[in-house]
């Protein structure tokens, strides 16, 4: 998925126009950027983990680190249909 299908699908989830999903896409990522260069990390419970490791050339890289939660999710067998059959039943 590129970032044009993730905005069209977070436009499509949440019942936004595709700017607005793109301004808030974007807003996350700017923000995400701004704190890692400011060498922090940001935590985002059941998700992950987004921080900042230097190699040994001295250059720094991003680095995410997935959470628990994310993992588990990632290991259960369920189609794609089925996700959303169970978006559209909450």
């Amino acid at each position: 998925m590129n970032r044009k299908e993730f905005v069209e699908e977070i436009a499509k989830k949440k019942g936004i126009s595709k700017l607005q999903a793109y301004r808030s896409v974007n807003a996350v990522m700017d923000t995400i950027r701004l704190v890692l260069m400011q060498g922090e990390k940001i935590e985002i419970g059941g998700f992950g983990s987004f921080g900042i490791v230097t190699d040994l050339n001295g250059d720094k890289i991003p680095v995410f680190k997935a959470g628990r939660a994310l993992k588990q999710v990632l290991n259960i067998s369920i189609s794609k249909e089925d996700f959303r059959q169970e978006e559209l039943d909450e």
